[in-house]
C-alpha cells in the first residue's frame, strides 16, 4: 500500500515537473482530504459517483498532452482495477449460487453509490445489476433513497 501511494505522488510529481506546479502544495491539498487514509480502506465492489472516474480521466488527459504516457497509463489502470473488481464481485456471486444465477431472483440492497444519498450516476451496481442479468438473473433492488425511475 505504502508503495503504491509513493507511486501516485510520484506520478503527480512528473505531471507536476511538466506543467510548472509545485508538488508540495499539490501534496499538501491531496493530504487534506480526510477520506486519505485508514478509515477508507475498506474493500468495496468499487468506486462510483460522476467524479472519480470523470477525474481520473482527465487527469489521464493532461498528462498524455504533455507526453507523460507512463504516468497517463499509471492513473488509467485506476480505472480498470475498478471495472476488475465490479467484474469480480459479480463472479463470486454467480460462483456462490452454482455457477448461475439464470432464473434465480436476487435482492440487490442499495444502488446508490454511496450510504445515505439517492445519487446513482456511476454507482457500481449498474455494472454489478448487469453483469447479473447477462447471466439470467432477475434483479429486484431496494435502496429507501433512490427512485425506482432511478434505477
Amino acid at each position: 500500500m505504502l508503495a503504491q501511494r509513493i507511486s501516485s505522488i510520484n506520478s503527480i510529481s512528473a505531471l507536476c515537473e511538466a506543467t510548472g506546479a509545485d508538488v508540495q502544495q499539490v501534496a499538501r491539498a491531496i493530504g487534506m482530504d480526510s477520506r486519505i487514509g485508514s478509515k477508507f480502506m475498506n474493500a468495496s465492489v468499487g468506486f462510483g459517483g460522476s467524479c472519480f472516474q470523470k477525474d481520473i480521466l482527465n487527469l489521464c488527459y493532461v498528462c498524455e498532452s504533455v507526453g507523460l504516457k507512463e504516468v497517463a497509463d499509471y492513473w488509467i489502470k485506476v480505472v480498470t482495477m475498478n471495472d476488475y473488481q465490479k467484474q469480480r464481485f459479480v463472479e463470486r456471486v454467480i460462483s456462490a449460487m452454482f455457477n448461475t444465477v439464470a432464473r434465480k431472483r436476487l435482492a440487490i440492497f442499495g444502488f446508490a453509490f454511496k450510504k445515505d444519498t439517492g445519487d446513482t450516476r456511476e454507482t457500481p451496481a449498474i455494472d454489478v445489476c448487469r453483469g447479473l442479468l447477462a447471466d439470467g438473473a432477475k434483479c429486484v433492488v431496494y435502496d429507501p433513497k433512490v427512485t425506482p425511475i432511478q434505477v
